[in-house]
């Protein structure tokens, strides 16, 4: 394991030598966190410290390699001592998609829900898209930080409302922008459902009268009057309606006003991948298993521990347990993930 994280520290420090290393607005008041890769395999993470200049946070980050490097989305009086006399001075909003906990499991997912949390931001809270930062986390989701101060000083129970908002958990005010969006898309259900004879099915008879009367009544639908609607087309055209516009965040991160997150440009210690911030207009075309690959071809010898199936770069790799060499990109990546050792 010796020679496994020497290599993984050299390659690190190689990456942090020469990157163009990301320094947190208000860099002073933040407070940061690092895990060092000098006990990696081992998860330690070192907190509560500050810096003062960017010149003294990038001197630090190329003398003490990290695994993981994290800054608060809190900004503090005092960021270098403990919790309780940080001096808490407010927070940015920040909003945690990923992959995992959505109902479709995949990094594609979690860009088509940025994608609507950005468009809501817009549209119902105001926020200016250059207050806006999406940054992939070097793994298996996004970030999205709001630099908007309106809401820097909202506390935890502000913030689960706005989480609230969002996942269409709290849904009282009939003329609300998301209500008219449920009533749109319900709309648009059943006009669907006419058209391809769903709605026959779910009236489990044919009755050609209430489809007349739905069919002429999709206006009105849609403007959010619902009592035309039988029951059972209602319930399943809600419940699908409300798993479509949801947005599906992490709430716990939201609400959380001392949040550690991890520092744009820095590499993730469990798959050597870059958490790399994208500019809005770039991020639909925006790959992570290709865009936030930081190390190069060179073939490196590796020992592979168990079956593993990965696609990095565009190619596809099927990998057995063994002895081989493989692109070094390549290696990081599965010795970060506990499934490669280096060497032979």
């Amino acid at each position: 394991m010796e020679i496994t994280r020497l290599f993984l520290i050299k390659k690190f420090g190689e990456y942090y030598a020469n990157a163009d290393l990301y320094i947190p607005k208000d860099l002073e008041k933040r407070e940061f966190a690092f895990v060092p890769l000098e006990q990696f395999p081992d998860f330690v993470m070192h907190r509560h410290m500050a810096f003062s200049s960017d010149h003294e946070l990038k001197t630090y980050l190329r003398s003490n390699v990290p695994a993981h490097a994290y800054y608060s989305t809190a900004y503090y009086s005092n960021p270098s001592a403990e919790m309780e006399e940080k001096g808490w001075m407010g927070a940015d909003l920040i909003f945690d998609i990923d992959a995992d906990h959505l109902p479709k499991r995949s990094l594609k997912a979690a860009k088509i829900e940025v994608l609507k949390l950005v468009k809501i931001l817009e549209e119902d809270f105001g926020v200016d898209e250059r207050c806006v930062e999406i940054v992939f986390s070097g793994r298996r989701g996004y970030h999205v930080h709001i630099y908007d101060e309106r809401f820097r000083s909202l506390g935890s129970a502000e913030r689960r409302e706005i989480v609230d908002y969002l996942t269409l958990n709290s849904l009282k005010n009939p003329e609300s922008r998301q209500m008219k969006r449920i009533a749109r898309c319900i709309a648009k259900y059943v006009e669907n459902a006419i058209k391809d004879g769903r709605i026959e099915r779910m009236l489990e008879k044919e009755n050609e009268a209430m489809k007349t009367i739905l069919k002429t009544n999709l206006k009105v639908i849609a403007e959010g009057d619902f009592s035309l609607l039988p029951k059972e087309v209602f319930d399943r055209a809600y419940n699908l309606c409300l798993s479509r516009l949801a947005v599906h965040v992490d709430p716990p991160v939201t609400a959380d006003i001392k949040r550690l997150i991890r520092l744009p440009n820095s590499l993730h210690g469990k798959t050597g991948l870059k958490v790399t911030p994208i500019p809005l207009d770039e991020f639909e075309d925006f790959d992570p298993l290709r865009d936030a690959v930081v190390f190069g071809d060179e073939m490196v010898k590796v020992r592979i521990l168990k079956r593993v199936r990965v696609r990095l770069k565009g190619e596809e790799f099927r990998l057995t347990p063994g002895k081989g060499k493989v692109p070094e990109y390549l290696a990081v990546f599965l010795i970060c993930r506990g499934v490669a050792l280096y060497g032979h």
